[in-house]
């Protein structure tokens, strides 16, 4: 949502970015009335406001499908009825697609040799939103939301849950609802290895 709102190209009937906000008109039904949404870009980034965005993604989502549904049915009027076309697999080919999916982005990567898949690679938004601190000292996503997060829990560190901790980081992924565990560590650290992707002068 925000950086459909902050671009402000997307405008597709039901749905309009203007560069601050989303908009989402929803036409009057048999049942309803017509209804007008706007999700604002919010002044903070917290786990209240990455959520709330979720619920509005919501709407965003059935206005881009009554758009797309309106764009087919006019083309079936107009006698256009092919959904799909052929596809001759390559000898050799590389490719990558990239989707903004409701997590982030989400990419895959493929290689063919001889007609067949040799490699193939999706990169999730979860490793993305959950990467370390790179080379340059940026924290990732998760990392930086938790910083400085107030505790409000009240429990000593022998039953400390970590809740505030796990709903900030959950915010960002609905993957993780068993995935966010707290580890108050009383070992050692016995190796550490750093390795970004592209080095640091990448």
């Amino acid at each position: 949502m925000w950086s459909s709102a902050l671009a402000g190209l997307v405008h597709i009937g039901y749905v309009e970015s203007t560069g601050q906000s989303v908009k989402i008109n929803f036409p009057k039904t048999a049942l309803l009335p017509a209804k007008e949404l706007e999700w604002k870009v919010p002044r903070w980034s917290n786990a209240i406001e990455r959520d709330r965005a979720r619920t509005y993604f919501q709407a965003y989502a059935a206005g881009c499908a009554l758009y797309f549904i309106d764009r087919a049915l006019a083309e079936l009027h107009r006698g256009n009825t092919k959904v799909w076309n052929e596809v001759t697999v390559p000898k050799e080919a590389i490719g990558c697609g990239f989707h903004e999916a409701v997590r982030g982005v989400l990419s895959h990567h493929l290689v063919i040799r001889d007609g067949k898949i040799a490699n193939y690679h999706p990169y999730p938004p979860t490793p993305w939103n959950g990467s370390p601190t790179d080379s340059y000292g940026t924290p990732g996503p998760y990392e930086d939301a938790v910083m400085g997060q107030p505790i409000f829990e009240e429990n000593g560190q022998d039953s400390f849950r970590g809740i505030d901790i796990m709903r900030a980081v959950r915010s960002f992924d609905p993957c993780l609802p068993c995935g966010v565990h707290m580890y108050l560590g009383k070992g050692k650290t016995l190796r550490q290895v750093h390795s970004p992707m592209f080095g640091e002068h990448g």
